[in-house]
Order: C-alpha cells, then sequence, then structure tokens
C-alpha cells in the first residue's frame, strides 16, 4: 500500500482534480461536510478561514493507494482514513473522501481542513512522510496485504554524476555538502536569514543564469540553492527568498572573483611538535651513550605531551567558540519562531471582536478556551527549548568527536616517534657494537703482528754457544 500526501493551497485546482471523469471511470464522494454544497465549497472555505492566520496551506491532501492485486470493503477504507488521520495528528477535522476508480482498480483522495478554529492556528504537517509509512505498514499488516517499500526523496534522486565531479573538484562529500546547506537552511527564519548563514560559512549567494539562487562555493563551484536543501522545490525557495532583492546579489562571475579574495579557510592545526637533535656518540661507552640517548628520549617525548596538550586546549577553545556563536544563533531562532508563533496567533480584526462578545456572554467558556491557548503555547515552547537542547546536545557530541580523533593522531605520532626511538637506539647499539667488534678485531691483529716480531727476533739471534771444555 502507498500513502501520499502534503498541505497545499488551491482549492478550486484540487476540486477540478478530484472530479474528473474523463480520466476516472467512477469518481464518487464518499464523505464531506454537511453544511457544504459541494467539496470545492468546503475546500474555498478552509483555505479562506486558513488565510486569517496568515498561512498559506489550508488544506492536507493524501491518496490511499492499494495494491491493485487487493480490493477494499467500504470498512476497510474508513478504518485507512481514520488511522491516518490519527497518526497525521489531524483527528475531528472536517475532511473530503472521494473514491476514484479506474480499470478495476480503485484509490481514494482525503482532504482535510488544517486550520484548528479554536487556537486558529495551522496544524503541523512535520514528519508526514514517516506517518505515511507507519500507516502504510500497519494497514498491509491488519489487511493481510504484502507489504510495498518506498524509498525517501532523497534516496529515490542520487547524487548525480555531474555533482560527483563537481564534488571531486572542490573536495566537498556531496551528501555532507546537501546536510550541510539542508541544516543552514533549517537555522534561517528568513531568507536575508539563510543567505548570511551560508555567507558565514563561506558560501555566496548568487543569481543564477538559469535558476533563481545559486551558491558559490571557496573553490568556485556553482550550486542550485534549492538542489542543496533537501525537499526544496523552486517554487518554495522563491517564496522563503522574497525578502532578498535578487538584483543586488552578485553574478556567478563576480561571487567568484569575491571567493578569489578571500582568505584561505584556517586548517586544522597539526600535531607536529618541534624535535631536538638526539646527542652524537663523541666516544662514550655503551652503557653511556644508551643511558644518555634514554634521558634525551624522556625529555623529548615531555616536549611533545606538553604540545598535544597545548594544541588540545587550543582545539577545545576554537571548538567552544564555534558552539557559543551556534548556540547564540539557535536562540536567536528560537526567540524568532516563538514570536512568529505568538504573532500567527494574536487575534485580531473580526476573531478579536467574536471573542470579546463570548467573554461577555460566556467568561466561563472563554477562560477555558483562554487556557486552551495558552497549554498550545507552553508546548510550543516545551518543542523549541527540546530542539535547543538537542541542537547543544548535537554541537558538545561533535567538539567530543572531534577532540577524540585529535587525541588519537596526537597517540599515534607519539607511538610513531617511540617506535622511532626503539629503532634509532636498536640502530646507534649495532654500531656501537660493530665498532667494539672491529676495534676487538685490529686489537688482535696488533697483538698478533707483536707476538709474530718476538718471535722472528728470537729466531735469527739462534741459540747460545756450549761452554769451553777445560
Amino acid at each position: 500500500m502507498i500513502i501520499k500526501g502534503k498541505s497545499r493551497g488551491g482549492p478550486k485546482q484540487l476540486e477540478t482534480h478530484l472530479q474528473r471523469v474523463d480520466t476516472n471511470e467512477r469518481v464518487e464522494v464518499l464523505e464531506k461536510p454537511a453544511a457544504a454544497a459541494t467539496i470545492g465549497d468546503a475546500f474555498s472555505e478552509w483555505q479562506t478561514i486558513a488565510e486569517g492566520t496568515r498561512g498559506r496551506y489550508g488544506l492536507y491532501h493524501a491518496n490511499i493507494d492499494p495494491d491493485a492485486s487487493y480490493s477494499m470493503t467500504a470498512a476497510q477504507w474508513t478504518r485507512a482514513v481514520d488511522l491516518l488521520e490519527r497518526e497525521l495528528g489531524l483527528d475531528g477535522q472536517p475532511r473530503v473522501v472521494v473514491l476514484h476508480e479506474k480499470n478495476d482498480r480503485q484509490h481514494i483522495h482525503v482532504v482535510w481542513q488544517r486550520t484548528d478554529i479554536d487556537t486558529m492556528t495551522l496544524l503541523s504537517d512535520s514528519n508526514n512522510y514517516d506517518a505515511h509509512k507507519r500507516v502504510a505498514r500497519a494497514l498491509e499488516k491488519e489487511f493481510g496485504h504484502e507489504a510495498v517499500v518506498t524509498k525517501p526523496a532523497e534516496e529515490r534522486a542520487p547524487i548525480s554524476h555531474a555533482e560527483w565531479q563537481q564534488a571531486e573538484r572542490s573536495g566537498h562529500d556531496p551528501r555532507a555538502f546537501k546536510d550541510r546547506v539542508t541544516a543552514l537552511y533549517h537555522a534561517s527564519t528568513s531568507g536575508t536569514a539563510l543567505q548570511k548563514n551560508l555567507d558565514d560559512h563561506g558560501l555566496i549567494v548568487a543569481q543564477g543564469d538559469r535558476r533563481d539562487f545559486v551558491i558559490v562555493d571557496q573553490a568556485g563551484e556553482v550550486y542550485s540553492l534549492a538542489r542543496q536543501i533537501k525537499g526544496m522545490t523552486a517554487k518554495d525557495l522563491r517564496a522563503l527568498m522574497a525578502d532578498v532583492d535578487a538584483d543586488t546579489l552578485p553574478t556567478v562571475a563576480e561571487a567568484k572573483a569575491l571567493q578569489e579574495q578571500r582568505p584561505a579557510p584556517e586548517q586544522k592545526p597539526l600535531a607536529e611538535a618541534p624535535a631536538a637533535s638526539p646527542p652524537i656518540d663523541d666516544g662514550k661507552s655503551g652503557a653511556r651513550l644508551d643511558e644518555a640517548l634514554r634521558a634525551w628520549h624522556a625529555e623529548d617525548m615531555q616536549r611533545l605531551a606538553d604540545f598535544h596538550a597545548a594544541e588540545r586546549d587550543r582545539v577545545g577553545a576554537m571548538l567552544d567558540q564555534d558552539i557559543a556563536a551556534k548556540v547564540a544563533q539557535s536562540d536567536a531562532t528560537r526567540t524568532a519562531a516563538l514570536e512568529r508563533y505568538d504573532e500567527q496567533a494574536e487575534r485580531k480584526g473580526f476573531a478579536r471582536i467574536v471573542d470579546a462578545v463570548i467573554e461577555f456572554v460566556s467568561p466561563a467558556w472563554a477562560n477555558r478556551r483562554q487556557a486552551e491557548r495558552d497549554e498550545a503555547r507552553n508546548t510550543v515552547v516545551k518543542a523549541l527549548d527540546r530542539e535547543h537542547a538537542e541542537e547543544a546536545a548535537r554541537l558538545e557530541a561533535g567538539k567530543k568527536v572531534e577532540l577524540d580523533d585529535l587525541a588519537e593522531r596526537q597517540a599515534q605520532q607519539a607511538r610513531d616517534r617511540e617506535l622511532l626511538f626503539g629503532e634509532d637506539l636498536a640502530r646507534r647499539t649495532r654500531d656501537y657494537e660493530e665498532v667494539q667488534r672491529f676495534a676487538a678485531q685490529l686489537a688482535e691483529q696488533q697483538r698478533q703482528r707483536e707476538q709474530a716480531s718476538e718471535q722472528q727476533q728470537t729466531n735469527t739471534a739462534g741459540p747460545e754457544p756450549p761452554t769451553s771444555a777445560r
């Protein structure tokens, strides 16, 4: 079973699509609000109410499409709609259900009103893909259907060959680059905020030749901004960037020139401590040379340890500074989001007049609804606080990973230096022993020469003559 859906506007276009009999053999409206004469009237009313919250998409449209090998009963269709409604958080919202049939295959469309009339806010449509998937798997299991597995959009549209080539030129991992730009988008409350966040991370927003907005990295590579933000369409990006004057943006050529003028980004520090020269062999005995080398090595390793400690402190301070900046940015994002919520939730115009009348006629009911609004705001505050805490935890986890990686590189360097010292000490020991053997050979040869010389002198003199007889 496949379930798809998203928030949308365009009530007239949606009505036309759902009522088309030229592309369907059968169209049947299974549910609609009793007060609406047509489904189009219902859609238009829901969208008008949504515009009162300053929202753009007052409708949530989903379609439920089982495999062609299965037929669904009326009770199963109702069960499917009810379960999807619950998982999407649209419980009790007015809805329209339309059945389409073609070539003996049926599927249904469901449209809900997104606006909560009590709070005059749009119900969240976040994580809707996960909700669709959960409902599809649950219904397949409940109805005995074979599972149909679909992939997320980013998996259905893999990195293109051109993007991989671009990644090789720029040195970016294309997936990590998309994650980075998408994260900056989610941390931005407007187009100008996104432009600043990108610029702070070395990416310049420019006018594209064929696209509305592009970004130019420090290697001079050009990317479509919409394509680098997961789930973003060109239309939605234009809406986000409405507060950015495109005429003030640099061209691609100008952006490349600006990148060339920028200083190179600071590289990660390399753990290369200055190394002192080991003591030379000045005729010391083997024991004295070994002792001198080991003493020098102990001092060298201490110098390396001190350098590593200073480097860890320096990197830690850099990471703390970066975290502080990102936490401050997260604080600003949280404040802006809460201000935006309060602005949308504020009762204005006719709605405020209605509230005043209700408060006068039924203070208890007005107090109860205000308590519900306060509870809704508290829920939003808690969600923002949770996201802020999660972001801080992610940043601290990232810091730990970087410091752990640095510590491992430092430990490897210390192991390498220990290995080199061991090899050098063994070589020097071998050289010393070889010199001692050679000196012993020379001494033995000299001793043998001296012994031979003495023997020769003895042989030349001959024996003493005998004593004469008397």
